[in-house]
């Protein structure tokens, strides 16, 4: 960090900054970490409880449904079931993700240092925790029924941004056309 003395001794001596300068931008990064890993935080949990788990709810029960009306026609539902279970597991364990994300955000501490340790090693792992679920669910689920762009829709297609949009527009022998 840049408050260590020999740092802020060079700053000063090279009159680039004073102490309490140094210490004072110290604690807008502090402050700025802090609080955009929170913003981060709790965007995700909303995108979680809004959009993620009554999509993938959806699709399970829409799954659940298909695998019923087979059985009872005597056909095979492996996938139905079975991709069902899975959806169930981790939209159990994504619940239980942003629920502790949503009680860990409650609890940071009002001091801007101890702010920052917190969200670097509680919320950080929570967010990442929480990612790893929601990234086996969009494995899962349908691409239509998932409410986000998947990652081939951002690079591949052009029905998300409009024509002209993503990889595929700026491929060898197609020039992007200014308009």
């Amino acid at each position: 960090m840049y408050t260590a003395p020999k740092n802020v001794d060079l700053f000063v001596k090279h009159g680039i900054y004073t102490k309490e300068e140094i210490e004072a931008r110290a604690e807008i990064h502090i402050e700025n970490y802090s609080t955009v890993i929170c913003i981060e935080a709790r965007t995700m949990t909303d995108m979680i409880r809004r959009q993620i788990l009554p999509a993938v709810s959806a699709f399970a029960g829409d799954l659940c449904s298909r695998a019923g009306t087979k059985k009872d026609l005597g056909a095979c539902c492996q996938y139905e079931v079975s991709t069902a279970c899975q959806i169930g597991s981790l939209t159990d364990a994504l619940m239980a993700a942003s629920d502790k994300l949503e009680t860990d955000l409650s609890a940071i501490p009002a001091d801007a240092a101890e702010a920052m340790r917190y969200s670097h090693d509680v919320l950080i792992p929570d967010m990442d925790t929480a990612r790893r679920a929601a990234d086996q669910l969009e494995t899962l689920t349908s691409s239509d029924r998932w409410p986000f762009p998947t990652y081939s829709d951002l690079l591949f297609r052009s029905t998300v941004f409009g024509p002209g949009a993503g990889i595929a527009a700026a491929s060898p022998g197609r020039l992007p056309v200014a308009g």
